[in-house]
């Protein structure tokens, strides 16, 4: 009779601690809808305590991670996405998402490392292979740039990352020419994103045409009015032009929009 008791009680346990689990996630879930990624981590985190199996503990990780993420805690969001890595080491998703957190947090070795053995598994994942190239190209490492952007012009071959990256690529070689054209030719099918006029005045005040670089950083100014590191830049642009009231005026904005000045 006693150890018939006893049962009862362990069944009712693992039943109140698998209904607290679905509860707790639900919760979370619905604070992330709502934004609000403070209680949702609360939620997640005793969703963890309760979970029962690995698949509910991944679950929990990956969500705990992700509200993490959502309020910029960055060694946090990346702590629960290893944990639940070490659980499921051959989910590629997961790896995917480490890396890109490595790569927020200038961990390129890190971020390189990981974004290496999910392209051994998966050698078409267009997100690992342009992160990749990216950093190759940061590195020097040009060849192996160029070997991944080949394979990503076969892949995605009027991709606009893509084509970016390549005119990025040929800026790091110096070849401006190049990457001036490809520019060019973007800005003239999306004229209305600011980012193609902040990376091709990159390449113009690196030429030392610093009235072209004005004019494009003014043009994304006017297309994103709001971003404070448009102003940062416009500022350095300013000081190369000897004009530092103007700059003193640009990073006035800028840190007005919550920018860090550099």
């Amino acid at each position: 009779m006693r150890t018939y008791a006893l049962l009862i009680l362990t069944l009712l346990a693992i039943t109140s601690s698998a209904q607290g689990f679905r509860e707790l996630c639900r919760k979370g879930l619905e604070h992330i809808k709502e934004y609000n990624y403070k209680q949702a981590v609360e939620c997640y985190k005793g969703a963890l305590s309760q979970s029962a199996s690995e698949k509910e503990k991944v679950y929990a990780l990956v969500n705990l991670a992700y509200s993490y993420q959502m309020m910029s805690k960055l060694p946090n969001a990346l702590e629960s996405y290893s944990k639940a890595i070490e659980i499921s080491p051959n989910e590629m998703t997961l790896v995917q998402q480490r890396a890109n957190i490595y790569l927020q947090l200038d961990s390129t070795d890190l971020a390189l490392a990981d974004y290496n053995k999910i392209l051994q598994k998966e050698p078409s994942n267009t997100g690992a292979l342009l992160c990749r190239a990216h950093i190759y190209s940061n590195k020097g490492k040009f060849a192996q740039a160029w070997s991944d952007y080949g394979e990503l012009q076969r892949l995605l071959p009027e991709n606009l990352s893509v084509q970016l990256g390549i005119a990025m690529l040929y800026q790091k070689e110096k070849r401006y020419n190049e990457s001036l054209m490809i520019m060019n030719r973007l800005i003239e099918k999306h004229p209305k994103i600011a980012e193609l006029y902040i990376a091709r005045s990159d390449v113009e005040r690196e030429r030392g045409q610093y009235e072209l670089a004005m004019m494009d950083i003014e043009k994304a100014i006017e297309i994103d009015p709001q971003n404070a590191n448009n102003y940062i830049l416009q500022a350095i642009i300013f000081e190369k032009m000897g004009k530092k009231e103007a700059a003193r005026k640009s990073r006035e904005k800028a840190a007005a929009l919550g920018g860090k000045n550099f």
